[in-house]
């Protein structure tokens, strides 16, 4: 690559640590923005009375957040937001997030977590619009004590696009929660302008989709209806919660069978075969696919699946994805937001990454070998012609970066113009092939007004 040297990545410094700590009130809470890792203490703070009853935070050892300390937060981006302490902390930690920059009113949680998805850590995901402000309480979970400081990273990440329908889903993993509960949070996001809903599944790819990529027991968007005239105890009257008609099924062995004469709501089991369930799930169920359906997918292009150009030493990624690095997984590149040069609210997101990397965000006018790219380090090289630096961007702990820039700004982009994107990123101890960088694949935007 002529514009961009390997050096850049080698020589970049980790970015200095944080000095935002953390406030012991919500009337005073430290103020932030934008994306990436933030400092948090919360070694004698005080269990404060709010945010303490939210049920979103009702967990195996209860409702409360304590020793908490706040955070006001500004969006840098409209997109989810994930908000971890996974790689941050050794600490059993709870996160609850609120909108505003004010002390919550009771049952204001927008999303809470703890001890999911890495251990005793936490992690959030919340719908967020640029320049709005929301409330981020941290402490620890019920009888959980503040051994040391830690940091909590802010990342915009989006869903995970299924090609076969252009629909993009999540798994979030939430503890035991009821279908009830588990259907207001799906609905609570949203993505490039889509409500989210818990996922309905209508053949056998959309169900393997979900099975191979997340594989979990969870909530889907499927009920008895008692009053349909189809309905007979056990498996009559199912409909999705979308309207859509309930033509596919993989049942379990033995399943639907109405145990205990209440279970009227849909489940999956990690396998993808599906279980009838009672509303409250039984503290059984600790997750939820979330879907969002009539999204418009992004361009994607030059996957180190095999399809075009071999990978450059048969590291093979999946479909959608880069050449493999050393985690075994290809690095993902996605675009949030809309091609629109005039709303600006276009990010690149990286997923899959070696954690705590450098990579660079570049653009390019051209698609590489027809799309299919040329070897390039351990991986391919999609974009090219008219090389365009965009950001450098770290990685945190679990693997994602994304860009905090005008994209269409900084690559001189007009409307109508058609650029190619890609991120190239460091993995200098597990590298595959030796050579100590990979690229993502490919992302084409097609700019509007």
């Amino acid at each position: 690559m002529q514009a961009i040297h390997l050096l850049l990545l080698t020589a970049l410094l980790a970015a200095p640590a944080a000095a935002f700590q953390g406030s012991d009130s919500c009337a005073t809470p430290t103020p932030i923005s934008g994306q990436g890792t933030f400092a948090f203490n919360n070694m004698g703070a005080t269990t404060g009375p709010e945010g303490q009853s939210e049920n979103l935070c009702v967990y195996g050892a209860g409702a409360s957040i304590e020793n908490d300390v706040w955070f006001a937060w500004t969006s840098d981006f409209s997109g989810l937001a994930q908000i971890t302490t996974c790689g941050g902390s050794m600490d059993n930690t709870k996160i609850a997030a609120y909108a505003g920059a004010n002390c919550p009113a009771p049952g204001s949680a927008l999303a809470c977590n703890d001890n999911l998805p890495c251990g005793i850590q936490a992690t959030i995901l919340i719908s967020a619009q640029a320049g709005n402000t929301y409330m981020i309480q941290l402490g620890n979970a019920p009888g959980g004590t503040a051994f040391a400081p830690g940091t909590f990273d802010i990342i915009n990440i989006p869903p995970d696009l299924n090609p076969s329908n252009g629909h993009y889903y999540y798994l979030i993993s939430s503890g035991p929660i009821a279908f009830d509960t588990a259907k207001a949070v799906a609905e609570s996001y949203t993505y490039l302008g889509v409500q989210g809903h818990l996922a309905t599944i209508n053949d056998a790819q959309e169900n393997d989709f979900l099975a191979t990529t997340y594989g979990a027991r969870a909530w889907l968007g499927a009920i008895q209806d008692v009053t349909s005239p189809s309905y007979s105890e056990p498996g009559g009257g199912w409909i999705w919660i979308t309207g859509e008609a309930f033509t596919f099924s993989n049942w379990a062995p033995g399943e639907p069978n109405d145990f205990n004469g209440d279970e009227e709501y849909l489940e999956v089991f990690a396998t993808g075969e599906f279980n009838d369930q009672a509303l409250s799930g039984n503290n059984q169920v600790s997750a939820l696919y979330v879907e969002f359906s009539d999204t418009i997918a992004p361009t994607l292009f030059c996957s180190g699946d095999g399809g075009g150009t071999p990978c450059p030493c048969a590291n093979s990624g999946a479909g959608g994805e880069g050449c493999a690095n050393g985690s075994g997984s290809g690095g993902k590149l996605r675009s949030v937001g809309t091609s629109s040069v005039t709303a600006g609210d276009l990010s690149l997101v990286g997923s899959q990454l070696i954690a705590n990397q450098p990579g660079l965000y570049f653009q390019g006018n051209n698609a590489i070998n027809s799309g299919d790219g040329n070897s390039f380090g351990d991986g391919l090289r999609c974009a090219g012609g008219g090389v365009i630096r965009l950001q450098v961007r770290f990685s945190s702990a679990t693997g994602e970066s994304a860009t905090n820039i005008h994209i269409a700004t900084a690559g001189g982009a007009a409307s109508g113009d058609t650029k190619r994107y890609q991120l190239w990123y460091r993995d200098p101890v597990t590298s595959p092939c030796g050579t100590l960088f990979n690229l993502t694949n490919g992302v084409e935007i097609i700019y509007t007004p």
